[in-house]
């Protein structure tokens, strides 16, 4: 792997780390926000869930193993 690849795959893997922490914090909130908010945390919620997935597909692409949440 070259300098720019193994680069690219650490921003992929600090990109994913940075998304299973929102995931989680969602999570947490989730149990707790009041009925006026709780679809846009829902909306929020699912996003990140996406994100970090394609995030994983990524990182698989790269040929890196995805850092666990």
């Amino acid at each position: 792997m070259s300098k720019a690849e193994d680069r690219g795959l650490r921003a992929l893997q600090a990109a994913l780390a940075a998304e299973h922490a929102a995931v989680y914090g969602y999570g947490v909130v989730g149990g707790r926000i009041g009925e006026k908010r709780r679809a846009e945390a829902r909306t929020a919620y699912d996003a990140h869930r996406a994100r970090r997935d394609a995030l994983v597909r990524a990182v698989r692409d790269a040929g890196g193993e995805p850092v666990a949440a």
